[in-house]
């Protein structure tokens, strides 16, 4: 798969005029790359996670070198993690989407 077919399956329809409704979109931005921002640690965190399970598990393939209760409770942890990342990967790139549109309506007004 190619990555214009990649990005035309990731974007999402967004309805900026519904959400943007009563709003200025100058006042929004800001809101928006914090959101961003936050989102971005968010999915550092969850993929760090991840990786701190499955090497937790792969440690216990070793004897002795970390217990049962550890490796048990990562293996809980990691379709967790894996989740959470897929989740807030989305929202991520959606919030992405939404800050591109919005610059493109401060754009637009701008050269009016």
């Amino acid at each position: 798969m190619d990555s214009s077919r990649k990005d035309e399956a990731i974007r999402m329809d967004i309805d900026i005029e519904q959400e943007l409704a009563g709003k200025n979109p100058a006042r929004v931005a800001p809101q928006v790359r914090k959101q961003i921002r936050i989102q971005q640690l968010r999915v550092r965190s969850h993929l760090i996670m991840a990786l701190v399970a499955a090497g937790i598990v792969s440690l216990h393939l070793f004897p002795g070198w970390v217990p049962l209760w550890m490796a048990v409770c990562a293996l809980i942890v990691f379709p967790i993690s894996l989740l959470c990342l897929y989740g807030d990967g989305r929202l991520l790139k959606y919030q992405q989407q939404k800050l591109t549109l919005i610059e493109e309506i401060l754009k637009s007004r701008g050269k009016q």
